[in-house]
């Protein structure tokens, strides 16, 4: 009997370890497979219908008087390639956005592109966006093209967002979509010829193969503590003076910025589309791009 009782406290033991690396492996399988719920981004806006008419029905006087520069600010022009196959989709010409909408170059540079796509085609669904509070030109208003709506029957417009502009419970923002294989393609083997980095630019656009831009082509700052409304009102009517955001002097030349982009973009668009729609195409504003871009001018056009 005195050598049968130390071995029972001994099972005992060893029955206890074992439970309780069950209960640790129970807690590490769950652990490991428990999807919990993530937090959805909250649902962006409509844009405000005013807005888009405003940004849809830009004067062709305007852009024609505006053209390609903007007296006393610094643009940057995106990108003319040369050789490249033509980017397409559903048959058409394809304008790809990459971009972010915590991103304020994303947030910048969304504008112009937005009116120089209404040029083309219209859209049938767009939402506001932000871009982040706590980044560089924080708060600058803007659009987002996750999940937009934009029928033309020149071209297609591919919007890829890839994270939202609220920062998750893990402290990073929501991912809102991948690129494709060949997206992901587009960007490493572009980017880097218009100054970017192969992998993390924001924004990217591709303008069907023709024009590449990997920043916004102006600074966000002449966005800066307006709302959407106002600087819709800005673009539909530019104002003439210019200055520097913060001097007190004039106003920044917002309308301007986003026309005078918004030209080069079209002129990219043109240069895919066979220079449909004429009306488009041949306007002054449009071929003054073409001049400044180094791309075709249209037979019989000039920039005069």
């Amino acid at each position: 009997m005195a050598e049968g009782r130390p071995g029972r406290p001994a099972r005992l033991a060893w029955g206890a370890v074992v439970a309780i690396l069950l209960g640790v492996v129970g807690l590490v399988t769950y652990a490991l497979t428990h999807v919990s719920s993530p937090t959805a981004p909250a649902t962006p806006a409509v844009t405000s219908p005013a807005v888009l008419v405003k940004l849809s029905t830009v004067p062709p006087a305007t852009f024609d008087s505006v053209g390609v520069s903007v007296p006393g600010t610094s643009l940057t022009a995106p990108t003319v390639l040369a050789g490249q196959a033509p980017l397409t989709a559903q048959g058409k010409p394809e304008v790809l956005f990459v971009g972010a909408v915590f991103c304020p170059f994303c947030a910048a540079e969304r504008w112009p592109l937005v009116v120089a796509l209404a040029r083309f085609g219209r859209f049938t669904e767009l939402h506001d966006g932000m871009s982040a509070a706590l980044t560089i030109f924080p708060n600058t208003p803007t659009f987002t093209f996750d999940g937009v709506g934009y029928v033309s029957r020149y071209l297609t417009l591919t919007g890829v967002e890839l994270y939202s502009d609220t920062i998750g419970p893990d402290g990073t923002y929501p991912r809102l979509a991948r690129l494709t294989p060949a997206q992901a393609t587009l960007v490493a083997r572009y980017a880097p010829q218009a100054g970017g980095t192969t992998a993390g630019t924001a924004p990217f656009v591709d303008v069907a193969g023709r024009l590449v831009a990997v920043t916004s082509g102006f600074s966000p700052a002449l966005l800066a503590g307006q709302s959407q409304a106002q600087i819709a009102n800005e673009v539909a009517t530019p104002a003439t003076g210019s200055g520097t955001p913060g001097s007190g002097t004039t106003a920044p030349p917002t309308g301007q910025a986003v026309i005078a982009v918004a030209n080069q973009l079209s002129a990219g668009i043109c240069a895919a589309t066979g220079q449909q729609p004429s009306s488009v195409c041949r306007s002054k504003g449009v071929r003054s791009a073409d001049l400044a871009l180094g791309l075709p001018v249209p037979a019989g056009a000039s920039a005069g």
